[in-house]
């Protein structure tokens, strides 16, 4: 199925993408303490309206594939990045990794203040679940709030 996500036209299978999900564990396996973190988060890590996107393509919000932990804002909240995979093929827009002299950035576009995503041909770190299928990874950046019970990471 055809959808139009921001700049993106993208074909997708929610259905085969949620097979794949239903395969793996919530997290990503990493146990240090800001990942730990995201996964007791998972109800407040995302913007209602990206999970409505999410849902739409069959990820799971609990099943991330990497995380990255940057910092902590004024704010208190921590930013964090990350991605999903899901089946499918971009079918139009430009691909949210972009090249030049041999340094990879990424343009995002921001769904609602707090997170930015984008979709990416370019794949990183593609589950064992996913082997033979088309792929596009969802590149997000999300504010997460610290909810363990342990003390926060030093500033």
């Amino acid at each position: 199925m055809q959808r139009t996500v921001a700049r993106w036209l993208i074909d997708h299978d929610p259905e085969a993408t949620h097979r794949c999900y239903s395969q793996l564990p919530v997290g990503t396996g990493c146990t240090c303490n800001q990942c730990r973190n995201f996964d007791a988060a998972a109800g407040q890590t995302f913007p209602s309206d990206f999970l409505v996107v999410l849902d739409a393509l069959g990820v799971d919000p609990t099943k991330p594939v990497e995380l990255s932990h940057y910092c902590r804002e004024p704010s208190g909240l921590y930013f964090t990045g990350g991605w999903f995979h899901f089946v499918g093929s971009i079918l139009a827009g430009e691909d949210a990794m972009h090249w030049e002299n041999n340094t990879g950035t990424y343009r995002l576009e921001e769904l609602v203040p707090g997170l930015q995503f984008g979709f990416t041909a370019r794949l990183s770190i593609v589950r064992e679940v996913f082997a033979g299928l088309p792929v596009v990874q969802l590149e997000f950046q999300t504010r997460v709030p610290w909810v363990l019970a342990e003390a926060e990471p030093e500033a």
